[in-house]
Formats: structure tokens, sequence, C-alpha cells
């Protein structure tokens, strides 16, 4: 029997918070975080609390910080503030750590959020209904006064949650009289206190940082026509919510107006609302406009989430990674060897090395993930007369059921119209009606999961409708924001098993809504920034790299993918992002000029670029295979040197294998040639590739010592073998 004490010292614990401990045994709650141990602060404000614990081997576990909000007077749910997100756990081994007496960690003392040398904090997620996340956002235009003397450029604003059954002793137009029999004896806390970021062209979010923190007593600046402030609450009892706002003047602490947006003004669960203004004598004096957005668990049946591990904020520092675009490429309206987001394409890219392979993914009518770039696709009708051309309709995916796709006629809405050059680009519908399974467009993301090379990572790009900047919508009368998610999550949770995923959008309230319903995979915010090629969205968060970077630091995701055309132009983006921790990738027609991918990988150091036609012209091997292969090499059986183009090095086969050309292990001798010289140089060395010992210009077969140091040099490992995690640590708010 062993007996484990715990001792974490907590910076910035609210006076709400409770700290926990989670992990591997029973009795700190095999990792569910509503069964942990609840830790209690000592004299020194140290939380302190031990487990008793039979003969193991080893025990793992984290902390994290938690608050309690009531339904009613009795039933609470558990809320998830911050969490230790480290891809290892703290570990403990009684066997060999504790006393004689069977004492483990009895002077041991803690950080919260600091193991192994790093910092690494994470948001929790919502782990139990009725638990939401209310996100509440003041932007552009939003305060309208009637009265030019109430009319300036700053003010500031603050919301405050409240629950309707309780009474307001704040506010003196709350008086019922003696009509006191239906408020509750002792005030319900069934919200959380507010939490705010602030965002504008010319400053991070939250000013200093860009992470949400509590609202000031009167509130934040915020400038009319330009800021984007973002207000965020937790709430277990969304019926009786309801939020006050109060606007004050910049310069003084001096109320101008009040409002109240009631449940009755929040129809659904997103949207946009308008709130009278009131003065302190409850005369109108103007309104503000809100958009807001009810975030729910996933309610999925047996989709349950635990705190062993995560790869939300884990990124390992490697050499760049080559992510395959719809696979092979778009094929629909540009020349790709196989028809885009298909099943063929998505294993031919990890073929051909690709590490991931990006694709989108959407909902069909009858709710079924499938894999499709537009939102729409043209549907060939016949005319009644044979002499009649068939008539072309444009419909939504969304009004499709998996049938009707799988039985009509479909073709891509740009190949519609006289004049179009069609000679290079691949139809949706195939012509062949014997073609191969593989080959058929509209694979489903199961399918995608189960059949597609297991070694190769997905980006899943998840697509949601959006107004463009020229008042159109992409997709009116879409799915509820929750509704599409859990779908999706439930597909991927069921069958993804050990298959490395990143999530990503255009829009960022999915992007907030992925991170906040599943505790498990990373999210990437997609951005166009300020170009004129693609079409840009009303959305402030959408319309500049910056003010992308911004959001994914506030929002606790782990990066942005940006696109190339923007970032060409100025990489300023790029260095904030490495700033403030978070991963960047790149995307757009720019990559598919092999020198743009140079720049990017070597000159800018992005973490990720996705571009077509993945190692057609330049045939390479992916980074997790040649890991796996310097594994076997490392840890594996000793063996005897090889002949020169022999197969026992199991780096160059694999090389070998994943090529198409013959000459491919010239090639890589040759790479490795030049890789290694440069870095020789770059350190100082004078060792040179081997030569071998007949002739002067002819090197040798490379040996296994030659092929670690090539290696090491082509994927910028500093400390040996193994890569060095990147340190995306979130601040504690």
């Amino acid at each position: 029997m062993f007996t484990v004490h715990f001792a974490v010292t907590v910076a910035e614990a609210r006076p709400t918070d409770f700290v926990f401990v989670t992990g591997s045994e029973e009795g700190l709650g095999s990792w569910d975080p509503t069964r942990a141990l609840r830790l209690e602060p000592n004299e020194e404000g140290v939380f302190v609390g031990s487990v008793n614990l039979g003969d193991i081997k080893q025990l793992k576990f984290r902390y994290f910080l938690g608050y309690y909000l009531y339904h009613d007077a009795t039933a609470s749910s558990l809320i998830i503030r911050k969490w230790e997100t480290h891809l290892s756990a703290r570990c403990v081994l009684p066997a060999v750590e504790a006393t004689k007496n069977g004492i483990c960690r009895a002077k041991v003392n803690d950080v919260f959020g600091f193991h192994a040398g790093r910092q690494m904090l994470s948001d929790g997620w919502l782990i139990q209904d009725p638990t939401n996340a209310i996100h509440l956002t003041v932007t552009g235009e939003a305060l309208k006064f009637y009265k030019s003397k109430h009319v300036c450029e700053k003010y500031r604003i603050k919301v405050t949650p409240m629950d309707l059954r309780n009474r307001d002793d704040t506010n003196p137009l709350d008086d019922d009289g003696d009509d006191t029999n239906d408020e509750p004896a002792t005030p319900i806390l069934s919200y959380s206190p507010t939490e705010i970021a602030v965002a504008g062209h010319n400053k991070p979010l939250g000013h200093d940082e860009p992470y949400y923190k509590l609202q000031n007593e009167f509130g934040e600046v915020f400038t009319n026509g330009t800021d984007y402030a973002m207000f965020r609450t937790y709430s277990v009892a969304v019926d009786y919510l309801g939020f006050k706002i109060e606007v004050f003047k910049a310069t003084e602490d001096k109320l101008v107006a009040i409002g109240y947006a009631l449940p009755s003004t929040l129809l659904n669960t997103y949207g946009k609302t308008s709130v009278p203004l009131l003065t302190t004598k409850g005369m109108p004096v103007g309104k503000i406009y809100l958009e807001y957005l009810f975030i729910r668990p996933i309610r999925t049946t047996n989709l349950t989430f635990s705190m062993d591990r995560s790869f939300i904020k884990h990124w390992k520092k490697r050499t760049t990674l080559e992510v395959g675009h719809r696979g092979m490429g778009n094929s629909y309206t540009q020349f790709a060897v196989a028809r885009e987001n298909t099943l063929h394409s998505l294993n031919r890219a990890a073929k051909h090395g690709a590490d991931y392979v990006e694709f989108d993914v959407q909902l069909t009518k009858d709710r079924k993930p499938v894999i499709y770039h537009d939102f729409h696709v043209m549907v060939s009708v016949a005319k009644r007369s044979e002499n009649e051309d068939k008539h072309a309709h444009q419909l939504a995916i969304k009004d499709l059921n998996m049938d009707q796709i799988s039985l009509l006629h479909l073709d891509h809405v740009k190949h519609q119209g006289e004049g179009k050059d069609l000679e290079n680009v691949t139809k949706v519908t195939p012509k062949a009606l014997d073609e191969a399974a593989d080959l058929q467009p509209f694979p489903t993301l199961e399918d995608a999961l189960l059949y597609v090379d297991a070694d190769v990572g997905f980006n899943v790009e998840l697509k949601f409708p959006m107004i463009q900047a020229d008042g159109i919508h992409e997709c009116e009368n879409y799915f509820e924001y929750n509704e599409f998610l859990d779908v999706i999550l439930a597909a991927v949770f069921q069958n993804a098993k050990n298959r490395r995923i990143v999530f990503s959008s255009f829009c960022p309230d999915i992007c907030m809504m992925i991170a906040a319903k599943q505790n498990k995979y990373p999210v990437l915010f997609l951005c166009c920034g300020s170009n004129t090629r693609h079409q840009v969205y009303q959305d402030i968060r959408t319309t500049t790299s910056l003010m992308a970077v911004n959001f994914a630091a506030a929002s606790g995701i782990l990066g942005v993918n940006f696109h190339s055309e923007d970032v060409l132009r100025d990489a300023t983006p790029i260095a904030k992002a490495k700033q403030y921790g978070l991963i960047s990738f790149v995307w757009g027609d720019e990559l598919n000029n092999k020198d743009t991918v140079e720049y990017f990988k070597k000159v800018v150091g992005v973490d990720g670029v996705i571009y077509d036609r993945i190692g057609e012209m330049n045939p390479r091997a992916s980074v997790f295979s040649l890991e796996r292969a310097k594994k076997s090499e490392l840890f594996g059986k000793k063996q005897p040197p090889s002949p020169v183009g022999g197969r026992a090095n199991s780096a160059m086969h694999l090389f070998h294998r994943n090529s198409e050309s013959n000459g491919t292990i010239e090639k890589f001798e040759n790479d490795a040639y030049n890789v290694m010289n440069a870095y020789d140089k770059r350190h100082n060395g004078a060792v040179e590739w081997p030569i071998a010992s007949k002739g002067p210009s002819r090197r040798r077969s490379p040996t296994a010592e030659d092929l670690e140091r090539y290696f090491v040099a082509s994927h910028g490992l500093i400390d040996g073998y193994m890569p060095r995690p990147l340190d995306t640590a979130a601040r504690q708010a």
C-alpha cells in the first residue's frame, strides 16, 4: 500500500476556483474530471491532498482548476476553467520513490501549469449538459444614440450575466415591492463571471496580451466602428439567463446608458439582436447591436472525454510538414492527376509522401458527413423531348441526401456556361459507370478514416457557410452550429483510432466551438487575409491576417492557416503568431511553385505548407515514415553493412519504396551529400560525405551513421533524434 501526497501552488486562482487532481488510478477518478480528487489549501496557500493506492508500478496525473455552477438550489455542474495539457502527464513511481513507510512525494511542491520545464495550460471543454458557453460580440457601429450629446468615438462597455430568478440589488428599477414569494432565499449562481477580449486592427485582443481576462469594474474601452469586443461566460440555466449591458464614457466612470438582453431577444443558438439602451431614469437613449453564440456539449451517446491524453496544444518542432491539398490537388478548376477529395486522391497523396492530406467536410440532407469542397453542385435534368438539351440546376449539398448524390448526374458549378475551357479538368460525376469505388466523388468521412493510409495525418476542413463581404450568404438556411459539429465530431471520434488529426475552418465560430466541445484534437483558423483573389467575409476576424492571429491566440486554439498571397506581401502576421506560441500553416495557389514552398519552409519557417500535386515532381518520403525508420535503426538489431544499392538499410529502402523512379537511391545520396556539406559548414565541421576508396569522384553508399547525420541535418533536429515540442503555452487567465 502506498500513500501519494499532492501539493501544488496556483498563482492566479480565483475565489470561486477549486483545485483538483485526476489520474490513472480509481482513487483519482481514472482520468474522469467529475470524479477527481479535490485539494484543499493549507496555511501557506498551497493546495494539498493525498490518496492511498495499492501495489502499482506507476501513477500518472494532472492538475486542473474548476468551479461549480448551480441549476437550482441543489443540483450543480462542474466547469473546467484551466487544465494542464502537456502531452505526457506528471508521473510518480511508488515502488522507487516511496519511503520505507510507503509515503510518496511528501516534500514535493508542484507549480500549476509547469511540468518538464514548460508551461502548458488550456481552457477546459464542456463536459456536462446543461452547461453552455455563451459568446456575445460587439463589433462595428454597434452603438447608436438618438442625441448627439451621447455620441463619441470611444466608450466603455460592461456585460454582466444574471439569473432572472434572482433579484438585482444593484438596480434601483428592480423593485417588486412585497412580491418576493418567487425569489430564492439564496441567489442561484448559475453563471460564471464574464471574461472579455477586445480586438482592433491596430491593437491585440485584450490590449496588452491576446487572452481573455475578467472585466474591469467599469468595463473595457470600445472604439465604435473599429473594435471587436468578445464577451464570454458559462451558464447551466440558459432559460433564465439574461445580460445587463452598461455603457460608460471612456474618459470617466459615468454611466451613459443601460440595457438588458433577455432570453426573449436571443431566439436561437446563434444570431444577431439589438437591445434598447435606457438612462438611469428609464428613458430610451439609444440601442446596442449584439451577436451571440451558444455552445453546448456534444450530445452523442457513448462519447466521453477524459484527461489522459490531449493534442490540442501539442506540436513537435520538426521540419515543415507538407500537406496534400484535397489529396493530389484541385481537379475541378485546375489540372490534377486524380479527382479531388476522393479516397484514391487521398491515398495517392499518402503514397507520394504527404505528411498530411487536407480535405473538406460538410453534411448532406440526411446528415451524412461527406467530403466535397463547394456548397453547391449542378444537377442535370433531362427535358421531355429527346431533341432538347439537358438543363442544369444549382442545388446545395445540404438539400441532397446520399442516395440522390449517388444516383444523380452532378457537375461543378464552374463548369457551366459558354466559353468554359474544360479540357484539363475533371468532371464531378464520372462518365464510366464502372469506375472504381475509390475514384468516386463524395466519399464519406467515415470511409476516409477507415480506408485511407493510416500513416498519413488528416487536416479536416469543416465547411460552414458565411456572409461574404458583398452581402451574399454562401449557403442560406444551413444546419444549426451545434448539430452540424456533433455529427462530424462523432464520426471522427468513433473511427479515427490513432490517426493524427487537426481541424480547420474559415468560420471563426466553428473554430471556437471545436475547441469548446472536445479536448483531444487541435484547431487551426483558416484565413484569407487582405487579398482580392478570394472572396472575403464580413466577419472582422477574417479580414486581416493579424486579426486572425489575435483571434486564434484569444481563443486558445493551436494556430492559423494563412493565405500565401497575403503573407507573401507581408510576413509580419507569421512572426506575431510565433511570438504568441501559435503554429503557422500556409495555403494558396502560390505554393504550387516549388520556390515559394522552399521560401516558406526555409526562410519564413512555417510549420506546414498545403499545395497541389504533392510529390509528383520531387519524390519524397513522409516525415513520419522517416521517423519510424529511424527508430527502427536506433532501437532495432544492429545489421551488418549493406552492399552498395542494397535494401538492408531501412531508411534508404523506405525512400526507394515510396518513389516511382529508378533513380531515387542515387537522388537520395546526392541530396544527402548536399545537405550534409551545408550542415558541416554551418557547424564549422570538416567532414564531408564519405568518399569511396576507388576513384577521386566516386561516393560510397551511406552507412547507418551517415544516414543518422543526414536525418538530423535535413529535419532540423538539434538534440539528437527526438524533436523538441514547440512551447505553445497558454497563459492562465
